[in-house]
C-alpha cells in the first residue's frame, strides 16, 4: 500500500499532463472554429450588403428609366455573377405588381410598407429561407431578395474547404440551419459559438462535433494509470512472494512449534528475501539446539529418576533389614516390656519402609504416594507385628483413591502408627477404623476411631507421658490441627493431597 501510494502522485501527474495535451488540442480546434465562424459571418454580411446595394441601384434605374426593358435581366445576371447562385428576387414600385421578378417567384408586396430610403434593409427568417427587404429611393419602391438555406449553404461551402461543422442563422425568434454538422459520437457531443453578421441583427452560429477520443488518445490518457496499477500489482506480487508469504509461513511454524522438533520454516521458498531466509535458518538452528538440549534433559531426567528409584529402593531395603534385626532381637528376649518395646520400634521402622516402597512404586508416573495402598499395607504390617498368642485387633480401612507427596505420606504413616500403638496399649482387642475422605480437590480428612481411644485415666496418662507430644509434633508437620473427640474415641486431621482418581473405595 505504501508503494502504491508513493507511485500514485507520479501516475496522476502523467495522467493530468496527458489531459492537458488533449485540452490544448481542444483549444486549437476552438480557435479554428472561431476563425471559420468569423470568416463565414463576414462572407454572408458582404454578400448581402453587395446584393442590397445592387437592388437599390436597380430600383433607382427603374425609376429614372421606366422604359428600359433589360434592367431586370441585367440585375439577375449581376446577382448571379456576385453570389454564384442567383437568389430569388422581386422589385416593386408603388403598384402591387412587381417591376421584375425571378421566374416562379411571386411574393406579395406589403400593402402598408413605406420605407425610408435611408433606412437599412430589413431581414426576416423563414422556415427555409431568408428574406431581405430593401427600401427604394422614393419611399414607395421596395425590393425582396430571398436566399434559400440550401443555396446559402452551397455558397458557403464553395468558398472554403469542406467544413466539419454546421452553420445556422439565428434571429430573435427563429433558427435557420444552413449546413448540418458532422455526426457526433454518443458521448462526444457538440460545441457551439455565435458571432454577429454585420449590422443585420442576425447571428451566425457554428456547431462542431467534438472529436471522439481515438484508441491512441485513450491509451495515452489511461497509460499512466495502467502503469501505476501495473507497478502497484508488481510491487504487491514481489512484496507478497518475498516478504508476506515467508513471514506468514514463519509465523505458522513458530505458532505450531513443539519442543524437541527441528523446524525449517522456509525450506523450498527460494523467492523469499535473503534476510528472511537467514532468519529461517537461525530459527532452524535454534530449534535444533533446543531439540538437542531437550534430548539431553530427557536423558538426564531418566538418569535422575533411575537414581531416585535406586535410592528409595535401597532405603526401603535398609529399613527392612533394620526391622528384621529388631525382630530377631525381640525374639531373643523373655521380658514382656522389652518385647513390646522392640515391637513398637519395629512398627515405626516398618511404617517408614512402607512409605518408601509405595513412593518407589509410584515414581514412574510421578503421581505421589497412594494413600490407599499405604494405609492398607501399614495396617497389615501392624497386625502382623503382634506377638503370637496376643489378641489381634480388627482394623477396618476406608480410604479414598488419593495421592500425597512424601512430605505428607511420612507423617501420616507415623501418625497412624502412633494411634494404633496407643490403641493396642490401651485395649488390644478394641476394633480400629481408619477412614480417609476427600473434602476438596486438594484436601482430605483422615479419621481414626476406636473404643480404646475413649478418654480414660490410663489413656490420659499415656497421652501425657509420650503419645501427646508425638501426635502434636506430627500434626505440626502436617500443618493442620489434630482434632479429638474423647467421648467417641475419634482423632481426625486435614491433610494435603495431590489428586483423587475415580474408583471404588475399599
Amino acid at each position: 500500500m505504501i508503494l502504491s501510494l508513493a507511485l500514485l502522485p507520479l501516475g496522476l501527474i502523467a495522467f493530468f499532463a496527458t489531459l492537458q495535451s488533449s485540452r490544448t488540442a481542444d483549444l486549437e480546434r476552438r480557435a479554428q472554429m472561431r476563425i471559420a465562424l468569423t470568416e463565414n459571418a463576414r462572407q454572408l454580411a458582404s454578400s448581402w450588403a453587395s446584393d442590397t446595394s445592387l437592388a437599390r441601384v436597380t430600383m433607382r434605374a427603374a425609376l429614372t428609366y421606366p422604359d428600359d426593358p433589360d434592367r431586370c435581366a441585367r440585375f439577375g445576371e449581376i446577382l448571379a455573377a456576385q453570389s454564384g447562385r442567383m437568389p430569388q428576387f422581386a422589385l416593386f414600385g408603388a403598384m402591387s405588381a412587381p417591376w421584375c421578378a425571378s421566374p416562379g417567384f411571386a411574393p406579395v408586396r406589403p400593402s402598408t410598407l413605406v420605407l425610408d430610403p435611408e433606412s437599412p434593409a430589413g431581414y426576416s427568417l423563414g422556415d427555409s429561407a431568408l428574406d431581405i427587404l430593401v427600401p427604394g429611393p422614393d419611399g414607395n419602391a421596395v425590393g425582396i431578395l430571398r436566399y434559400s438555406d440550401r443555396d446559402m449553404g452551397i455558397a458557403i461551402a464553395s468558398e472554403s474547404s469542406p467544413v466539419p461543422y454546421g452553420l445556422s442563422l439565428v434571429g430573435s425568434d427563429k433558427v435557420l440551419p444552413l449546413t448540418a454538422p458532422t455526426r457526433s459520437g454518443s458521448l462526444a457531443g457538440y460545441e457551439t459559438m455565435n458571432a454577429p453578421i454585420g449590422t443585420t441583427g442576425l447571428n451566425a452560429e457554428i456547431s462542431m462535433a467534438r472529436t471522439p477520443f481515438s484508441s491512441v488518445e485513450i491509451l495515452s490518457i489511461l497509460l499512466p494509470l495502467v502503469m501505476w496499477a501495473a507497478a502497484a500489482l508488481i510491487g504487491w506480487v514481489v512484496v507478497n512472494r518475498m516478504l508476506i508469504r515467508p513471514l506468514r509461513r514463519l509465523q505458522r511454524a513458530v505458532s505450531s512449534y513443539t519442543p524437541g522438533e527441528v523446524v525449517e520454516p522456509l525450506s523450498g521458498m527460494e523467492t523469499s528475501a535473503q534476510e528472511l531466509r537467514q532468519l529461517g535458518e537461525t530459527f532452524r538452528m535454534i530449534t535444533e539446539r533446543i531439540s538437542t538440549h531437550e534430548a539431553e534433559l530427557a536423558a538426564g531426567l531418566a538418569r535422575q529418576t533411575r537414581l531416585t528409584r535406586e535410592v528409595h529402593h535401597r532405603v526401603k531395603n535398609n529399613l527392612q533389614v533394620v526391622a528384621s534385626l529388631i525382630n530377631l532381637h525381640a525374639r531373643g528376649q523373655t521380658q514382656d516390656d522389652v518385647v513390646r518395646a522392640y515391637a513398637s520400634i519395629q512398627r515405626r521402622v516398618d511404617a517408614l519402609a512402607v512409605v518408601h516402597r509405595n513412593h518407589y512404586a509410584e515414581l514412574e508416573e510421578n503421581r505421589g504416594v497412594s494413600l490407599r495402598s499405604l494405609v492398607g499395607e501399614l495396617a497389615q504390617n501392624i497386625r502382623g507385628s503382634v506377638r503370637e498368642g496376643d489378641p489381634v485387633p480388627p482394623i477396618a480401612v476406608d480410604i479414598c483413591p488419593c495421592y500425597a507427596n512424601q512430605d505428607v505420606a511420612v507423617p501420616v504413616a507415623f501418625l497412624l502408627t502412633e494411634l494404633i500403638e496407643l490403641s493396642l496399649l490401651t485395649d488390644p482387642r478394641a476394633a480400629i477404623r481408619i477412614r480417609l475422605v476427600a473434602s476438596s480437590p486438594l484436601q482430605a480428612r483422615l479419621t481414626v476411631v476406636s473404643p480404646a481411644l475413649v478418654e480414660t485415666p490410663d489413656l490420659i496418662l499415656r497421652m501425657e507421658n509420650r503419645f501427646g507430644r508425638v501426635l502434636e509434633g506430627l500434626s505440626r508437620q502436617l500443618r493442620s490441627p489434630l482434632e479429638r473427640d474423647p467421648a467417641q474415641g475419634r482423632f481426625s486431621i486435614e491433610i494435603a493431597i495431590v489428586a483423587e482418581t475415580a474408583g471404588e473405595r475399599d
